[in-house]
């Protein structure tokens, strides 16, 4: 019996990895909020054209920083390939006030950020996932992320 429960963790841990490298993202939120989302609706909350989460609390997104694999892969699924196209809608915003979201340097600072801020949504690998964030939408990336 142990050594199937042997088996089945690595199968799991496995599957995990695979996961991970075929380009799978979760969007997480803090455990209290309980909310699901769709693409559309986290785009636009990246995109700070939404705000406020339904309690009227101000939505506090945060990004992996710039350049790193989990961040081309978001900008992938959620904006499709135009960097550029995100780059002056970026410098638009800026000009009325409008700051595009904070960045950390690993998913695991994203997701200790999300854990302690309940206002906070941002994307992580699903291996990290645990009970001290709350998942609101997988998505995946097949695309290669050799760019």
């Amino acid at each position: 019996m142990a050594q199937r429960s042997t088996i089945l963790g690595l199968l799991f841990a496995l599957f995990a990895a695979v996961a991970a490298d075929a380009g799978e993202l979760v969007v997480v939120v803090h455990p209290e909020r309980q909310v699901e989302l769709s693409a559309a609706e986290v785009a636009q909350i990246f995109l700070r054209k939404r705000r406020f989460w339904s309690d009227g609390k101000p939505i506090v997104p945060v990004n992996r920083e710039s350049g790193s694999q989990a961040r081309k892969r978001f900008r992938r699924i959620f904006f499709g390939e135009g960097a550029r196209q995100l780059v002056v809608y970026w410098n638009r915003q800026y000009f009325r006030g409008v700051l595009p979201p904070a960045t950390l340097a690993s998913d695991e600072a994203v997701k200790r950020f999300v854990a302690a801020e309940r206002r906070a949504i941002g994307y992580i690998a699903p291996d990290l996932v645990d009970d001290t964030i709350h998942v609101v939408l997988r998505v995946f990336d097949d695309a290669n992320d050799s760019e």
